[in-house]
C-alpha cells in the first residue's frame, strides 16, 4: 500500500495527510512519501466498522525535482480505505489505519518509458504531538516516498519501500527512513 502524506499544516500542532501511499503517498512529498488523496465522495458516513474509501491522485514532478526527467505517477488500481483508530482530546486524528489495493504507474514523460508497481497492503499513520508523522508499514506491504533534493536524511528520488518500513516525517515535511528492508528508486529504474 502506498500513502503519501501532505505537508499542509494541521490545526492544533498536527499535520493532515494527503494520500496514504500505505498508503501510502508523497513523503516530502513522501511529503510529497504518497500521492495526494482524499476520502471518496459519499464516504462521509462510512460503513459500520469505520472504514471509508480513500483515493490517491496522480502526481507530476518536473525534471530536477525528484528525477533528472519529468516523472508522472498515475493510478492503475485504487481500492484503498482509511479508518481513524484513535483521536486526540480535541478530536483531531492521532492514529489512522490504511488498507487495500493500490497499483501505480511511474512514467518518464521525456522518454515514454513506464513501470507499474503494486503498493497494496496495510499501514499505520500516527500524528505525533510535535507535528511529525510516523508511518509503520508491515513486511507484507509497501509504501512509496517522494524525497526531494536537500533532504538531510536521504538521497533524492521516488522510492518504493517493501518488506517492513518505518518512516518519520518531520514537522518540516522531510522524511527520514528509520527502518527498511528493501528499497527501489523508481528514478533509477526508469533511467536504465
Amino acid at each position: 500500500m502506498s500513502v503519501r502524506p501532505s505537508t499542509s499544516a494541521r490545526p492544533n500542532r498536527l499535520r493532515r495527510l494527503r494520500r496514504p501511499s500505505a498508503v501510502l503517498a508523497a513523503v516530502a512529498s513522501v511529503a510529497a512519501l504518497l500521492l495526494a488523496g482524499a476520502p471518496a465522495a459519499g464516504a462521509a458516513g462510512g460503513d459500520d466498522d469505520g472504514w471509508q474509501p480513500y483515493r490517491s491522485q496522480p502526481r507530476d514532478y518536473p525534471a530536477g525535482t525528484l528525477c533528472d526527467f519529468h516523472l508522472h505517477i498515475g493510478i492503475v488500481t485504487d481500492g484503498e480505505e482509511i479508518r481513524t483508530a484513535a483521536r486526540y482530546p480535541d478530536g483531531s486524528p492521532e492514529r489512522v489505519l490504511f488498507r487495500g489495493p493500490l497499483v501505480l504507474r511511474y512514467t518518464d514523460v521525456d522518454s515514454g518509458r513506464s513501470v507499474e508497481r503494486d503498493q497494496s497492503g496495510r499501514g499505520t499513520l500516527d500524528y505525533l504531538p510535535d507535528g511529525s508523522r510516523l508511518w509503520r508499514i508491515p513486511a507484507s506491504s509497501h509504501i512509496s516516498a517522494a524525497i526531494h533534493p536537500g533532504n538531510p536524511y536521504h538521497a533524492p528520488g521516488d522510492f518504493l519501500f517493501s518488506g517492513g518500513v518505518t518512516l518519520l516525517i518531520h514537522p518540516d515535511g522531510q522524511p527520514q527512513v528509520l527502518r527498511q528492508r528493501r528499497a527501489e528508486n523508481l528514478c533509477e529504474t526508469l533511467a536504465t
